[in-house]
């Protein structure tokens, strides 16, 4: 599991261009927090992914409610293996890991692996294909482009 944000400004990304040449890309210069936000989770025996749309930031209420809608999809014993950030931890999240029966295990990654994180690839995937080179100036723009 994952989280991954998509500003509404520029995200520059590898271009061709002539040598020499600026490489020009199109911005209104939108506020920083003109952004999207996104949580996913990618199963690694059959490649599915789950995802879900948050507002706000990031902290253990949203996190449970991930939690619960990939339990909702995924009955029986679940495996989740995430980085350890401040939002995994904190009062919701202890209180949900206390739910009798959960059957949900977690597990940490070391501290900053991207490259031991599937999820990474698919937002890497994701920003090559939908926001890269270009502003989309509102977070609604940004929005639409990643779903």
């Amino acid at each position: 599991m994952d989280e991954a944000h998509f500003r509404a400004d520029a995200e520059l990304r590898e271009k061709w261009v002539l040598k020499g040449e600026p490489a020009p890309v199109d911005s209104a210069s939108p506020k920083y927090r003109e952004k999207a936000s996104y949580y996913s989770a990618v199963c690694l025996e059959t490649g599915e992914v789950e995802w879900m749309g948050r507002e706000g930031n990031s902290n253990s209420e949203t996190w449970v409610a991930f939690l619960k809608q990939l339990k909702e999809k995924h009955s029986g014993p679940l495996k989740v293996i995430w980085d350890n950030a401040p939002a995994h931890r904190g009062e919701a999240m202890r209180e949900y890991l206390g739910t009798p029966g959960l059957e949900l295990q977690l597990m940490n990654l070391p501290g900053y692996s991207p490259d031991f994180n599937a999820d990474e690839a698919i937002w890497r995937w994701a920003r090559e294909e939908t926001t890269g080179n270009q502003c989309l100036g509102s977070r609604a723009a940004v929005q639409q482009k990643v779903r």
